[in-house]
């Protein structure tokens, strides 16, 4: 079995990257479980950047909010990582094998992916992360994005924090109440 993070199959190499994680008082798989359906929409600041930069908010479960901008869910591993990406050419083509993901088959200018992983601590508590990596094929598109990621990244750091804080809360309820 290859032990190999997902991030690191699709996008070994980036120009951008942004990581976050928390330690959840609760098992991996019950933590994997409600990471893969956290309801963005508990947040009121997620809500609000996601208007500013005119993203969708109307499904908030991270499934169907993934499909409304534009994402695809790469690879799963249970119970410890869950990849998502897009690419873009001129602009956000759906990606439907992820081996032209991986070898970059359309000429992609940009690709980024995204994961949440998780690493069991002991039985009762999980390392949560979330790492976002940018790789932008060409130099015009390095020094544009660049520009963007300056001004997006401390807001994509915000709603990344909201987002494992979501999980805790989540998983910890739960893990109360079973």
């Amino acid at each position: 079995m290859n032990n190999q993070p997902l991030i690191d199959k699709y996008l070994p190499e980036y120009t951008f990257n942004e990581f976050h994680e928390i330690v959840v008082n609760s098992p991996i798989e019950d933590v994997y479980k409600i990471a893969k359906n956290i309801d963005l929409s508990q947040s009121k600041l997620i809500i609000t950047l996601f208007k500013i930069r005119g993203i969708p908010t109307k499904r908030m479960n991270l499934q169907d909010f993934i499909a409304d901008i534009g994402h695809t869910n790469l690879e799963e591993r249970f119970p410890t990582e869950n990849l998502f990406g897009l690419w873009a050419k001129t602009k956000i083509e759906p990606i439907s094998n992820h081996k032209d993901f991986i070898e970059n088959t359309i000429s992609a200018r940009i690709k980024i992916v995204w994961n949440f992983c998780f690493s069991s601590l002991n039985s009762t508590q999980t390392k949560v992360s979330t790492e976002t990596r940018v790789l932008c094929v060409y130099p015009v598109t390095k020094v544009l994005f660049g520009l963007y990621w300056l001004i997006i990244k401390p807001f994509s750091g915000i709603i990344r924090t909201k987002m494992l804080k979501i999980i805790k809360k989540d998983s910890e309820i739960i893990k109360k109440s079973g």
